[in-house]
């Protein structure tokens, strides 16, 4: 019986004591075994993934996750083994359960613009959007004005690879071809894996016009969703100025 009291002892304290049974509980996963669970990943990219599931680790040196691509598999891109305490992985299970849903859908706004070196005043057709954008990376574009080519809208998928067309000055037109994933989900953003802008062209040849493309910007890029950025640029040969691509991920409503 003198052992039956002494264990209930401290279990009645913990109850009258303020914060004690907190504390108990934060020692209680502290101190608990650490096991191996392993984390199929369908849609989310892998190196997001872990980054995620490091994210949820309160005590680093306590956790070990390691990464697995299975690249010929269609069904999943992989798969995390993490190393770590109970309370961590409900945590990671959470959280890969809420970011490796189906593929996103995303709606993207893709503006060219023509720049010259010489100071001007901007088309009123440029987006609001597209200005700030200029602005922030002036110190880094020697041009002094931009004018409006032309814009286009495309809805393109996680994974999925997309292409679209924009024109040019003189009936000339321009190709994009972009593929994304899904990036960090805390900002969230948007990683391009592959993004290309080529010139449809025709040239002449002693046997008559020839059809060509010629790429002018090959790229990856990373984008927060809701922001513009200047994905590149690409200048003509003996021209003062070039052509700049204007990449936005617009937020769902």
């Amino acid at each position: 019986m003198k052992n039956v009291l002494v264990r209930c002892i401290p279990l009645l304290a913990l109850l009258f004591l303020p914060g004690a049974l907190a504390a108990a509980q934060v020692d209680t996963h502290a101190s608990s075994t650490t096991h191996t669970v392993r984390y199929d990943i369908q849609f989310l990219d892998l190196h997001a993934a872990e980054v995620l599931a490091w994210d949820q680790c309160v005590q680093k040196e306590n956790c070990r996750v390691t990464t697995v691509s299975q690249s010929n598999n269609p069904n999943r891109k992989g798969y995390l083994e993490v190393d770590a305490d109970p309370f961590v992985h409900e945590k990671i299970a959470r959280a890969l359960a809420k970011a490796d849903a189906g593929p996103q859908t995303r709606n993207l706004q893709i503006l060219l613009l023509s720049a010259a070196l010489k100071p001007g005043t901007a088309t009123p057709e440029i987006p609001e959007n597209a200005r700030k954008a200029l602005a922030e990376v002036r110190k880094f574009l020697p041009f002094k004005s931009y004018q409006l080519v032309d814009a286009a809208w495309m809805r393109v998928t996680e994974g999925e690879g997309a292409q679209g067309r924009l024109g040019g000055a003189g009936g000339g037109a321009y190709q994009v071809k972009l593929r994304f994933q899904r990036g960090d989900q805390e900002t969230p953003s948007l990683f391009f894996d592959h993004f290309e802008l080529s010139q449809e062209m025709v040239v002449q040849t002693k046997d008559g016009p020839h059809y060509d493309v010629r790429r002018l910007i090959d790229t990856t890029l990373n984008v927060k969703v809701g922001e513009t950025v200047v994905v590149g640029t690409s200048k003509a040969d003996g021209a003062d100025g070039a052509l700049v691509v204007l990449l936005t991920a617009v937020p769902t409503s």
